[in-house]
């Protein structure tokens, strides 16, 4: 009997539902907060050194350094600057939408300049005048807060004191007033005690900023990132398209396969992916183009948990059951998939927010986020859904979740899931599939040795300038313009969709301070014109030596935490066989990365953290099979093992293939859409996912099957070892012991 108010309450959440996100998503789409690298705009990282010889840089002097940078930035009515510090001698600044970048740059980096000026205007003291540290709190008579200053020398303030009695005097930190005393009388001793209606708050304010340009910082560069508004404005333009097409063809891509759970996932998707534009404007979030990639995979990963769960119950419909019965059977098994294959992705992520910088941050915590929403909104909501639409008993029918009649066959409860396509025999040919990847590691390694890695800035130091001209260019012609702006570049190369876009390399950090990368890009606005974007990374040596060694902690502790996990969860056979498969795919997309002299740079370290997860993800749904079905198997010789792992792998197939090919639409998207900016990442990506995909199938599950092979032979060979030795039986002990261990044992 049709239940037509259950149908009702499901259309008005889809209504309800819709209605909410259509008002809603222009003002959560305005108030996006785009990084530098979509808007435009620079990020500098600062390193703070005393100009005194053995001058200390303490906490508070870097606070108030960081908060002078705010000031100057402020004052140039510069919106929403980004300024904090790191560690002990280190701060960041970040800027979008810049005008004049270089102007900004050098306001930013001129030491914080305290003076002490007369009625006149005329400096009487300056920032070096003052004791360090010369600056304190003390109270008066009825407790109140007072700021005491110390000078060097006491003569110079007693000459001024005497000068200037009865007038008023300004301390200044660069343009702002910090507090305008009235001297009243002559200072013989080289302390003033500045009285006020002060607060504690203010009068610490003051005292900070004092002491700040007491001892002021001398700021080096040694990290700096420069996009211009254009060819951010374009990378925007082109990601979001990329991520447009991978969502509609995904989209399609699951009503086709799986029709009434297909629309249900493609619905729980969108309200996926306003959530997370919602939540990240309520953290308040910056979104980068490493950030819009991580959305556009998460997307393809939501998929992913849609996917586990409908595969699961067109295979739980197939044995018969109802569709209700096999609703709560298929969430019920695909549950723990779900989350022991989103856990491993969680871990890569954190990682490398913890390890990464800028937009790598960016990209992991947008990672977190959609992995978060996915489990809300593609397992419990799509879940809720399905079971108020099941109720309704209009489609009971197998055919609308894509099981036809004939694949419905009743099975005992300890007989394995039927198959619906041929099966495959993946463990015959196990040492061809070795042979390969062996052979891919020789080259690989050979290609190491030979060629090495292409390090990107980020890991080798220098200066890369990266040039949108909108124009065609050959290499030779851009070498030229460079050589005639009097460099020698270590690399040039020439890409883009339309071979308009220039990169240029330098093995040395550029002057920015003469303008050296200005001139560069005056050479080419000179053939171009002007409207050529340009983007700009500098990295300082011991910058590049930090980040390298930063890289290499975030794989190693991600792959070991991964490890952990999977022997937590499962058993040391199936751990082992994890950590060979994850080292072959990391490997081989180093080794493609090293044959083809493509860059190593930072967003390549997050496709290979990203990698990392997916391909334990993809494993841990095998293995997960494979112990479900060791339940009910006889897992005792090679034959029984062999047809376990065969029967894991051709029962899993259509969701590995199905998953694949829903995150390789959202990274060849981004591979042939996306901004050039993030090629390199997008290529690493598709690479990874592909060879994830080949190493859990050939590689993960047939070393797991070897390893546990050689398990039951050790315990074979033990167990007829014991029967062929079995051990002497215990020799009874004499009448006289039997007799005082009785009264032994009778005393106590």
């Amino acid at each position: 009997m049709l239940n037509y108010t259950r149908m009702a309450a499901f259309l008005l959440t889809i209504t309800i539902t819709l209605s909410i996100i259509g008002f809603t998503i222009p003002n959560v789409l305005s108030n996006v907060k785009l990084g530098l690298d979509l808007k435009g705009g620079f990020e500098v990282l600062y390193e703070a050194s005393s100009f005194e010889e053995n001058g200390a840089i303490t906490l508070d002097s870097l606070r108030q350094t960081a908060k002078s940078l705010e000031k100057r930035i402020n004052a140039l009515g510069t919106t929403e600057p980004e300024i904090w510090t790191e560690g002990s001698n280190r701060i960041r600044v970040r800027l979008a939408g810049v005008a004049d970048e270089q102007k900004v740059r050098e306001i930013l980096k001129k030491p914080a300049q305290l003076t002490v000026r007369g009625p006149d205007g005329a400096i009487e003291l300056n920032g070096s005048d003052f004791l360090e540290g010369a600056s304190s709190i003390v109270y008066g008579e009825l407790q109140k807060p007072l700021i005491r200053v110390e000078v060097k020398d006491k003569q110079k303030l007693l000459e001024i004191s005497t000068r200037l009695l009865h007038q008023k005097i300004t301390f200044q930190l660069d343009e702002t007033v910090l507090v305008e005393p009235v001297i009243l009388v002559v200072l013989t001793e080289g302390i003033s005690t500045l009285t006020g209606n002060y607060t504690y708050d203010q009068a610490k304010e003051i005292v900070d900023t004092i002491n700040l340009g007491a001892i002021p910082l001398k700021l080096t560069e040694k990290y700096a990132q420069s996009v211009g508004a254009s060819l951010g404005q374009l990378s925007l333009e082109q990601t979001v398209m990329a991520g447009a097409y991978a969502s509609i063809i995904i989209l399609l891509f699951m009503l086709v396969l799986y029709r009434i759970p297909g629309f249900i996932a493609s619905f729980t998707l969108i309200t996926y992916s306003w959530l997370l534009l919602g939540i990240m404007n309520w953290l308040g979030a910056t979104l980068t183009l490493p950030g819009i990639a991580a959305f556009v995979l998460g997307i393809g990963m939501a998929v992913d948990a849609n996917v586990i769960t409908y595969e699961r119950l067109k295979d739980e419909m197939r044995t018969g059951l109802s569709l209700l019965s096999a609703l709560r059977k298929g969430y019920k098994n695909s549950f723990r998939t779900i989350m022991d294959s989103h856990v491993t992705t969680i871990i890569a992520a954190v990682v490398l927010f913890y390890v990464g910088t800028g937009a790598i941050k960016g990209f992991a915590l947008t990672l977190v986020l959609s992995i978060g929403l996915s489990i809300l909104t593609n397992v419990y909501f799509s879940q809720w859904l399905l079971r108020m639409l099941a109720k309704t008993d209009v489609f009971n029918n197998p055919l609308f979740f894509g099981v036809s009649r004939k694949q419905v066959v009743a099975i005992d409860k300890n007989e394995p899931m039927p198959l619906v396509h041929r099966a495959f025999d993946f463990v015959k040919h196990r040492k061809l599939y070795f042979f390969i990847s062996i052979l891919v590691t020789v080259i690989g390694i050979g290609s190491l040795l030979v060629h090495g890695l292409n390090y990107g800035v980020d890991f080798k130091a220098g200066t890369t300038i990266d040039v949108a001209l909108g124009k065609p260019i050959e290499k030779n012609k851009a070498e030229e313009i460079v050589r005639k702006a009097g460099f020698d570049p270590s690399v040039v190369t020439v890409g883009g969709g339309q071979q308009d876009r220039v990169t240029v390399r330098f093995d040395r950090v550029l002057n920015a301070d003469i303008g050296e990368s200005d001139r560069i890009l005056s050479a080419f606005a000179g053939e171009y014109g002007n409207g050529i974007g340009k983007e700009e990374n500098t990295v300082d040596p011991g910058i590049a030596k930090e980040l390298a060694f930063q890289a290499i902690v975030a794989v190693a502790v991600a792959s070991i935490g991964i490890m952990l996990y999977v022997t937590i969860r499962f058993e040391w056979g199936f751990a082992v066989a994890a950590i060979i498969a994850l080292v072959h795919d990391v490997f081989f997309v180093i080794s493609v990365f090293s044959i083809l002299k493509l860059e190593v740079n930072l967003p390549f370290i997050a496709a290979i953290l990203t990698i990392v997860g997916y391909s334990i993800n993809d494993t841990v749904v095998i293995f997960d099979r494979i112990r479900e079905n060791l339940r009910f198997a006889r897992a005792k010789t090679w034959g029984d093992l062999t047809s376990l792992v065969n029967l894991s792998i051709n029962q899993t197939l259509v969701r590995s293939v199905n998953t694949a090919v829903t995150v390789l639409i959202a990274s060849i998207a981004l591979l042939v859409w996306g901004s050039d900016s993030i090629n390199l990442f997008s290529l690493a990506m598709t690479v990874g996912l592909v060879v994830g995909m080949y190493s859990s199938i050939y590689i993960a599950s047939q070393v797991w099957l070897t390893l546990k092979f050689k398990s039951i032979q050790r315990l074979e060979r033990r167990a007829l070892y014991l029967k062929n030795n079995p051990p002497p039986p215990p020799s009874p002990l004499p009448p006289e012991e039997v007799f005082e261990s009785y009264e032994h044992t009778y005393e106590k």
